[in-house]
């Protein structure tokens, strides 16, 4: 088996009877994630990915908050005009990596989950909630736009309306209305969600993995994967545009209290 090798001190991984266990590990950050971290989970899906002894993937994070989506200073500082076209930059590489994983991919939430935080549940197979879990998109309250394909797979997965909600009111949703929407899958109390999630990846484990890949081409295909990766470019050139423009870096500085 290859060796795993993770750089950012910020992600931890290690697998077990099947499953690879990532874990983000920056509480005292709120679990934001840097470009760093961004490629730490790429390279840990494609450990999985390339390992048959691998055949879960299960995504958790320490601390109250799961995860608050970009880290604002590390995302303000890079150059917009460096992702677009074929180069989604390194979080929308993660997300692709992980709706194309052939193995099980579960997610765990707690507390809060901000931006890409909530959108990169739209690429796993399965999620689940802790009854403190909110969920909230922020894109539309910086001045940006839709990323990761939510654009596409909200409106088809979750309805116009309860996209809309997300990604132009900017409502935070709760845990039920989200498992009532259909963004999460089990709903369980927050102290029940290790353990919970621990049953779920030894059952999948537990199944056959030719199954299991087989089962994920077919869902994929019915859910065009092409269409999903061309809005996720389209997405990421229109998100660059915005990134770039006055309107986007005037909020930014105000948010790092800059100039």
């Amino acid at each position: 088996m290859s060796e795993l090798t993770l750089e950012s001190g910020a992600i931890q991984a290690h697998s077990d009877e099947h499953v690879l266990r990532i874990n983000i590990a920056r509480a005292n950050k709120r679990n934001a994630l840097t470009a760093a971290m961004y490629r730490d989970l790429s390279a840990a899906v494609d450990y999985a990915q390339d390992n048959a002894d691998i055949r879960v993937v299960l995504l958790t994070s320490d601390g109250d908050m799961f995860c608050a989506g970009n880290d604002i200073a590390d995302f303000a500082d890079r150059d917009p005009h460096t992702t677009g076209g074929d180069d989604v930059g390194p979080a929308l590489t993660f997300v692709e990596k992980l709706g194309a994983c052939d193995k099980a991919t579960v997610i765990a939430v707690q507390g809060q989950a901000t931006g890409i935080g909530t959108t990169m549940l739209l690429h796993t197979d399965l999620v689940i909630a802790a009854d403190d879990a909110r969920f909230f998109t922020a894109f539309i309250d910086l001045a940006l736009v839709p990323e990761a394909g939510s654009s596409l797979l909200m409106p088809a997965r979750l309805g116009t309306q309860n996209a809309n909600r997300l990604l132009l009111a900017g409502d935070t949703i709760d845990a039920d209305e989200a498992k009532e929407m259909g963004l999460v899958a089990y709903l369980v109390p927050r102290a029940e969600l290790t353990a919970t999630a621990d049953a779920l990846v030894a059952r999948l484990a537990a199944k056959s993995p030719a199954a299991v890949a087989a089962s994920k081409a077919l869902i994929r295909r019915g859910l065009d994967a092409r269409r999903v990766a061309e809005q996720i470019r389209a997405e990421a050139d229109v998100f660059g545009e915005r990134l770039a423009s006055d309107e986007v870096q005037a909020i930014m500085n105000k948010f790092l209290k800059r100039g």
